[in-house]
């Protein structure tokens, strides 16, 4: 019987670990997929993690994308929250206590935790912007589309390092190749980063960093993930040519636009703290505070 994973060769075990890691999102969830058929321990597991610099998930954080996915649904359908809920399916885990505290929190301007979200450019243009379409598992009943356009993005622990919020969205989303191979230059990263933008999505504040990506990585076929495939350039003078945000995972159009305003404002030499912007989720629920 031909072995799962790799024998022999300890290099070669290890980055099986990271890529199932990286692919599953969780320790606890490669156990489970492979039925605790793996020889190691979880505290091992933990220290290769931690060898290969590999920047830990940020909690579970399914519910949580659950509920802002739902949130969309009543927004774009116009449905009321108890009328929706009752249509999910048994798989749908979020509460409807849950979903009504979030929605207060949209309503009374709260935020709870934490994201990062990277405007990435190549070499020769601040106007294009790398996305891709987020094939994590689709969840179509509350608002999900399969295949949505995204930025990297994702949720960050409070009280982090921006840097390893920074690190965890390239290991997770752009360059999970380069994570496995432990070829991911840290350069990238910007020394002491600044967000130019806070974006709310419901109940998450994200911080939008700007990274420009030198030559050699700026090509296409440099970027791999289990979360974003099929990724391009977006060209910011055809983006307002996309008429439909649903095209767009939760915050993706906002984030976009509030990045042509930060080019804007950086090309009249205007001094300004960063950027704060609102989803449409947010917009909408806040409104009708009003």
């Amino acid at each position: 019987m031909t072995a799962k994973f790799p024998v022999n060769n300890e290099i070669e075990f290890n980055k099986f670990l990271v890529r199932e890691y990286l692919k599953l999102g969780s320790v606890d969830e490669v156990f489970r997929y492979h039925h605790l058929d793996i020889p190691i321990s979880y505290a091992q597991y933990q220290r290769i993690l931690d060898k290969w610099g590999i920047i830990k998930a940020a909690g579970p954080n399914s519910k949580l994308s659950e509920v802002v996915n739902f949130l969309a649904k009543m927004v774009h359908e116009d449905i009321p929250l108890d009328k929706l809920y009752k249509k999910m399916p048994p798989s749908f885990i979020t509460s409807a206590v849950t979903l009504y505290r979030v929605l207060s929190y949209i309503k009374e301007g709260v935020t709870r935790r934490l994201g990062t979200g990277l405007i990435i450019t190549p070499f020769n243009s601040q106007k294009m912007v790398l996305t891709g379409r987020d094939v994590s598992t689709p969840r179509s009943y509350y608002g999900k589309p399969f295949s949505s356009i995204s930025i990297p993005m994702g949720f960050s622990k409070i009280n982090e390092k921006r840097e390893d919020g920074i690190l965890r969205i390239l290991q997770q989303e752009v360059f999970t190749e380069l994570a496995i191979d432990r070829n991911l230059p840290l350069s990238l990263i910007p020394t002491r980063p600044k967000p130019f933008m806070y974006l709310d999505i419901a109940d998450v504040r994200v911080e939008v960093f700007q990274i420009k990506l030198p030559q050699k990585l700026s090509k296409l076929d440099n970027f791999q993930s289990y979360k974003l495939q099929d990724y391009e350039f977006l060209d910011l003078e055809k983006f307002g040519l996309v008429k439909d945000k649903k095209e767009f995972r939760a915050g993706v159009y906002e984030a976009l636009t509030g990045y042509e305003k930060y080019l804007e404002l950086k090309r009249k030499n205007v001094a300004f703290n960063p950027l704060q912007v609102k989803s449409e989720i947010n917009y909408h629920f806040a409104q009708e505070v009003e």
